[in-house]
Order: C-alpha cells, then structure tokens, then sequence
C-alpha cells in the first residue's frame, strides 16, 4: 500500500574545429610575465608561427603562491583520458561509417555518468523509508521495493532493475550508493539500507533523489524513472514506509544548483597588447591578449567529510581541448567559497578569433588518491552552435555566459565581471 508523502516541516529530537588548423594557434610563449603581486598567472602563448622546442611539451606556468607549487604537479584526472577515449572512438566510428566526423562536434558525453542512458515511458513507484540519528549524524535510507516498473529491454520484456541514490546537488562518486541488482522483474523486493554521514545543518538543504535504473550486462543502463525528496520537508519522527511514484528526468527541477563562479575577463587588442620595447614591431600585429582573472566561486557542493571541498578551476580555449592547453588555479583548501584570485592569460588571440572560440572553466574537487570530483562548470563564447560550419556540442554559451563574452568583446581593454551559475553538467545545454 502506497502511503501519502509527508510534508512536514521539523525533523524530530536530534541536535545540531580542423585540429591540425586549429592546434596550430596554441603555442608556447617564450617571454616571461612579471606576476603581479596580488594574484598569480597561467599563461598560454597562441601566436602561430612560434615553435616551442622539440620535445619540450608546454607545461603548467602558474605563477602561484609560494607553498602550493606541489598542489599544481597532481597527476591528470580522469577526465583527460575520456576525452583521449571518447576522440579515439568517434575516430574509429567514422573510419566504419565512412563519414568525416569531427571530434570537435561531442564532448558533452565525457562528463555524463558513463553508460547510463535510455528511453522508456516511466511506470510504477517505489517504496522505501528514511530516519536521521542525529547523534551519529546519519542518515539512513531504507529501499523496500518497487512495482510495476516498466521493461528496460522492450524486445525480451525484462527488466534487471537496481536503485541509486544521491543526496542533491552532490552527484560526485563518494555520494553515489546503489543496491544489488534484481533480475528479470518489474516488482524487485529490496530491503536494503543506504547511509549517508551528513550533519543536520547540511541535512536540511539537501534532497534525496532515488533513480531507478535496467541493469544490462552487454550495453548500457537504461533510465526506469525518479523521485526527488527535499529533506527540509521530511517527517523523520514518522516510521510509516513512503510510496511515491516514478516520475521521468527533467520533470523536476530539484538539484541543479551547483554554486556560482565569480570571472572577469578583459581583452587587450594587438595593438595595445605589445609594446615596442617588449617585442618587436613586426609582431604587433600577431594577435591580442585574453586575460581570464578567476575570482572566487560560491557555495559549492560540500563532498568532503566535515561538509568542505577542496577545490579548483581548470580551463580550456575551445575547440582545443589537450594536455598542452590546459590550465589550472591552485586548490582552495576546505572551504565551500573559495577565493582563487588567479588569471590565465592566453596570447595571439586576434579580434575575430573571439567568434570562433569558446572559454570553458570547469571546478573541481581534489582527490590525492583517486579521480577528482566535477564541481559544476561554465562556457563562455558567442553561443552560435557552429564552429568552421559545422554544429558543435560546445558552443552552447546562454544567458550571463554570452553576456559576459559579449561585454568583453564591446569593451576591449576593460574588465567584464560576472556571477556565473554554475552547470551541473557539461551536456549542451537546452
């Protein structure tokens, strides 16, 4: 028997493009830029006739505060070898298909939840029960059951269903917990527990989502439907089994707050960016200068016991996205508004190379020993949706992103600051 969803308020007793083209505009800069005393530098040199040296690949030249040059030597994460897979294999499709694809056009899947995807119409409910210890500081999620869940695989009419859980906005790994996997049932019995260690002040801005998912050994999970429960409303004192049913993805919008990511950007044209005695005057006319001043980010999803994050920015200038061109701030240790006060500068940036590229700053959380966390991201360009004619997942900047982007354009020479909203993902957005 379904039960209706308690709403109240108090939580009971507990206490408190062409890549050979465009590779060919990132290259190393061989003059050296003062740092300026109250923030550091990255610096990427996109002038195209400049080689650097044969074998010395460009590095990471933050220019950061004494004592945190270790935090800056970290191994590369995780990400960077999905996109190396994800080209390689877009590459082998095309070669298949015999199709000229570019790798430029998809890199949205490469920070979606490997393998889980699908298209069925949401069906049935799910039961289950929560209760919060508040001298332990757990919170404890107990999945009964779930009935009349629709078939993951259509053509066989089966469904291998298990369920996974996070407490929203936090989808990193560590807040992930799934139960086993039933086969070949749309009514699966559970009983199982999922505990979370969160404190109460955190408890009540989060909101537990429940994702019931087809479990398919040879292919890929399929979506069986939902429910999203705002722990601020949740009646802890009540020991009844809650019954709700499943709903679809993007019929709620619960959980998409990420934080905020506070950017300046300035661009300095060719013919302010040099001087006569700095360079010399046959390179004037290379290219401008794009300064990227990453100020802070605000409240950012905690992911670390203790309710902190220990944080950084990377950055790319899209539609390269490589080792070489990446750059990243220091790490912000725990704290959920970290302020970062770090510029990238990027050199040999011409006027009409601002239509054509795309800043992506993306925050992550630290993590020594395994692959770090993805925080939320932003994109800043001119939104066409094109890059070369072509339609591309990554020129996708709306709303502050391209009004920023725009701002800097209007005002060259000038600082262009926004508050950016932080996506929850880096799929294109809609």
């Amino acid at each position: 028997m379904c039960y209706p969803f308690h709403q109240e308020p108090r939580l009971g007793n507990r206490s408190a493009g062409s890549a050979d083209e465009s590779d060919a505009i990132f290259k190393k800069n061989p003059r050296r830029l003062l740092k300026p005393s109250d923030y550091s530098k990255s610096v990427i040199d996109l002038r195209p006739e400049e080689k650097p040296e044969e074998g010395n690949a460009m590095g990471d030249r933050s220019k950061s505060v004494p004592g945190l040059n270790a935090e800056m030597e970290e191994e590369d994460e995780d990400i960077d070898n999905l996109v190396e897979i994800h080209r390689l294999t877009t590459a082998r499709s095309s070669l298949r298909s015999g199709a000229s694809t570019s790798t430029l056009g998809s890199m949205m899947s490469i920070y979606s939840e490997a393998g889980d995807f699908g298209n069925v119409i949401v069906t049935g409910e799910i039961m289950f029960s929560m209760k919060y210890d508040g001298k332990t500081q757990i919170l404890i999620v107990v999945v009964k059951e779930c009935r009349n869940l629709a078939y993951g695989d259509d053509m066989k009419r089966r469904s291998n269903p298990y369920v996974k859980s996070y407490l929203l906005p936090d989808k990193s790994r560590q807040g992930k917990r799934k139960t086993t996997i039933k086969r070949n049932t749309t009514n699966p019995l559970y009983g199982e527990t999922l505990q979370y260690i969160v404190p109460e002040s955190i408890l009540l801005s989060r909101t537990l989502q429940l994702s019931v998912w087809h479990h398919d050994r040879f292919g890929r999970n399929t979506f069986l439907g939902e429910v999203n429960v705002p722990l601020d409303s949740w009646n802890f004192d009540s020991m009844m089994d809650e019954c709700l049913p499943l709903h679809g993805k993007g019929t709620a919008d619960v959980g998409t707050y990420k934080g905020e990511l506070i950017v300046s950007l300035k661009y300095i044209p060719p013919s302010k960016s040099t001087s006569g005695s700095e360079r010399r005057k046959s390179k004037t006319d290379e290219g401008g200068e794009l300064q990227v001043w990453i100020k802070e980010a605000k409240n950012l999803t905690a992911v670390k016991p203790g309710g902190t994050s220990d944080s950084f920015v990377k950055g790319y200038m899209l539609p390269i996205k490589s080792r070489s061109t990446k750059r990243k701030t220091p790490v912000m240790k725990k704290s959920l508004n970290p302020h970062y006060n770090h510029t990238f500068v990027y050199n040999g940036i011409k006027p009409e190379d601002l239509q054509t590229t795309c800043l992506e700053l993306t925050v992550w959380d630290r993590e020594p020993l395994s692959s770090n966390d993805f925080l939320g991201g932003v994109r800043l360009g001119p939104g066409t949706g094109f890059y070369n004619g072509q339609p591309v997942d990554w020129m996708d900047s709306t709303g502050e992103e391209l009004s920023l982007w725009t701002k800097m354009r209007q005002y060259p020479g000038s600082w262009a600051e926004g508050s950016l909203q932080l996506r929850p993902t880096m799929a294109k957005a809609k």
